[in-house]
């Protein structure tokens, strides 16, 4: 049986994999990552064993907005990321993105993206409009979700492969496919924009 690392690296390479696929067929060839790992202690308690089987060039975006220790843990995992040729992006908080010497700083869907000049930019975007408003507020990179049904959001109405491309399709951003995506349904979502995957339970162990 693989020990927990190796079932990481295993699950991790075919993601990669899968990322780099979509990017192939997207006709996009300047966004700053095609795989990012979304942090979830409730779902994912031992990030760092994730991040150690991540390749480099790959991104980790640090979600957890309610962890109590979230300044210690955020520097703790860009140490983590950094040794290991990793982005890391904050989640909501430029201003400790700016403190920790982040790659960067992800917004949430309904939040005011303001300008991180020098940093990597993302946002989560759920519609043609956010992905406009996306692009408008700097941008550069989205995640387009929930495509298929996920745990981070049971019940929430999803986009399906048809209408997540077709909204990729027009996007002014590149994006990421977000949202029950695996290994196994990323040939499903091949298209214009589509430069790669951003996931959680695809990640983790069965």
């Amino acid at each position: 049986m693989n020990n927990p690392g190796q079932t990481a690296r295993m699950r991790s390479a075919k993601l990669a994999a899968a990322a780099q696929s979509l990017k192939q067929a997207s006709g996009v060839s300047g966004a700053a990552f095609c795989l990012a790992f979304l942090t979830d202690r409730a779902r994912a308690p031992q990030p760092e064993i994730i991040i150690d089987g991540l390749p480099p060039g790959a991104a980790v975006i640090l979600r957890d907005y309610e962890a109590p220790d979230r300044t210690a843990l955020a520097q703790k995992l860009k140490a983590l990321c950094h040794a290991r040729g990793v982005l890391y992006l904050v989640g909501a908080d430029l201003a400790l993105a700016h403190a920790i010497g982040a790659d960067g700083v992800h917004f949430p869907s309904r939040t005011n993206i303001r300008p991180a000049p020098g940093m990597i930019v993302t946002a989560a975007c759920h519609s043609a409009r956010e992905l406009e408003k996306a692009a408008a507020g700097g941008a550069q990179l989205a995640l387009l979700s929930p495509v298929f049904a996920t745990q981070s959001h049971p019940g929430e109405q999803t986009l399906g492969a048809a209408r997540f491309k077709s909204i990729a399709r027009t996007s002014p951003l590149p994006v990421l496919a977000l949202g029950g995506v695996d290994a196994t349904n990323t040939s499903r979502l091949a298209g214009r924009n589509v430069t790669g995957l951003a996931a959680i339970s695809a990640f983790l162990p069965d």
